[in-house]
């Protein structure tokens, strides 16, 4: 697989990344889970980055043939990794102990938070993924047809 493949798929990949990222710092505030929400957004940008131009060299080239395909399965992969690093940080003194106004957060609430905001967002990353994937395939195939002949 070309180098020039492999960086298409990290940017077509980072861009559901990139937009929840800008959403996130647009509506940025003082509040104590801003902290985590930024990390986050750190890890999403450079997780679909990454995943996006290492990845491709590591699967067998018969699932090359469906560019939009994989490109969804990275996106996906970079998603859960988020979510992931979402949910390790919510069990950090970033959530858990900090004052929410009302009094202390506890385990419990710390972890319903990651339940819910990743089950709010994640049809919006299904989307934009839906959306990066279908371009960045067609873009990739065409790509992969001019490169063979």
């Amino acid at each position: 697989m070309s180098i020039l493949i492999r960086v298409l798929s990290g940017i077509f990949n980072k861009v559901p990344a990139a937009v929840f990222g800008i959403l996130i710092f647009l509506t940025a505030g003082y509040d104590y889970y801003w902290k985590v929400y930024f990390l986050v957004a750190v890890v999403f940008l450079v997780a679909s980055l990454l995943i996006g131009i290492f990845l491709p060299a590591a699967i067998p080239s018969r699932w090359l043939r469906r560019p939009g395909l994989w490109l969804f399965g990275q996106g996906l992969i970079a998603w859960l990794v988020t979510l992931l690093v979402f949910g390790l940080l919510n069990l950090t003194p970033l959530c858990v102990g900090q004052d929410n106004g009302d009094g202390n957060n506890d385990l419990i609430l710390c972890v319903v938070q990651t339940i819910l905001v990743s089950l709010i967002y994640s049809p919006l990353e299904f989307i934009l993924l839906s959306l990066s994937a279908l371009s960045g395939g067609w873009l990739v195939k065409r790509l992969n047809k001019s490169e063979v002949t």
